[in-house]
């Protein structure tokens, strides 16, 4: 499976489950708990996949690749949505 592919599953998956999950614990629904943890797993295995490409790149400087790592982690759904859409084209390698 090409890594384009694993963030953009990954990605929509924990989007899409993370929102059933809230729905479900505001409704209290069972299982909400449930569909939150495998929208968290989601999103650390966008995380790493995400974080291993930009760790990788050498299109970028240093402070910018702790730029978008720092934005992945404490904002990772919008910056996660960015990246995805526009950042990742200039930052990985064209091999």
């Amino acid at each position: 499976m090409k890594k384009i592919q694993i963030l953009n599953i990954s990605f929509t998956v924990s989007i899409l489950i993370v929102l059933l999950g809230s729905l479900s614990k505001i409704m209290h629904y069972p299982f909400a708990q449930s569909f939150l943890i495998i929208g968290l797993v989601s999103m650390i295995v966008f995380w790493i996949v995400a974080i291993s490409e930009i760790k990788s790149s050498n299109k970028i400087e240093g402070s910018e690749k702790f730029m978008w790592i720092i934005g992945l982690i404490f904002c990772g759904s919008i910056a996660g949505l960015v990246y995805l859409l526009s950042g990742r084209k200039r930052i990985i390698n064209n091999k």
